[in-house]
C-alpha cells in the first residue's frame, strides 16, 4: 500500500472549507478536469464524469461532522490504483484552517510515478478550493 498527503493552510475559518468538502458530490465545484458530476444514493455515492468521457465512482464511507472529517472509496476509475481510500479533513488554526487530504491505494504501475499523480491531483483539489473561498469571500459556499 502507498500513502499520501497533502496539506494546504487557508485564511478562512474552518467551517467554511468544511461547506465546500463536506458537499460530497459538488466536488466538481473546486476540482479542476471535472466535466460534471451525478449524485447518486443520495449523495453517498458520486459519479464523476471527466471530459474525455472516463467515468470515476467513489462512495462516501465515512463522515464526522464535529472532527470536519470525509473518507470515501474509489470504486471504479481510469486510474492506475486498486483498494483506495482517501480522507479530507478540516483542522481550525488560529482565524484561519488546514485541509489535509491524504489516501491509501495499492498502486498499478511504479509507486512513484502513481503517488505523484494523486499527490498532483490533490494540489489541484487545494489550489481550487483556494479559488472557490477567495471567490466567494463573505458568502456560504
Amino acid at each position: 500500500m502507498t500513502d499520501v498527503s497533502i496539506s494546504g493552510d487557508f485564511d478562512r475559518p474552518a467551517a467554511v472549507l468544511w461547506m465546500a468538502i463536506r458537499d460530497f458530490c459538488g466536488i466538481g465545484r473546486w476540482l479542476p478536469g471535472i466535466q460534471r458530476v451525478e449524485a447518486e444514493d443520495g449523495g453517498k455515492r458520486r459519479r464523476i464524469i471527466l471530459p474525455n468521457g472516463g467515468v470515476i465512482l467513489e462512495q462516501e464511507v465515512a463522515r464526522d461532522e464535529a472532527a470536519m472529517l470525509l473518507t470515501y472509496t474509489v470504486i471504479a476509475a481510469p486510474m492506475p490504483f486498486s483498494n483506495y481510500r482517501s480522507t479530507m479533513c478540516v483542522e481550525s488554526r488560529g482565524e484561519g484552517c488546514s485541509v489535509r487530504w491524504s489516501a491509501t491505494f495499492t498502486p498499478i504501475g511504479p509507486e512513484d510515478k502513481v503517488a505523484r499523480l494523486v499527490g498532483s491531483l490533490y494540489k489541484a483539489g487545494l489550489k481550487g478550493l483556494q479559488s472557490v473561498v477567495a471567490r466567494n469571500a463573505g458568502e456560504t459556499l
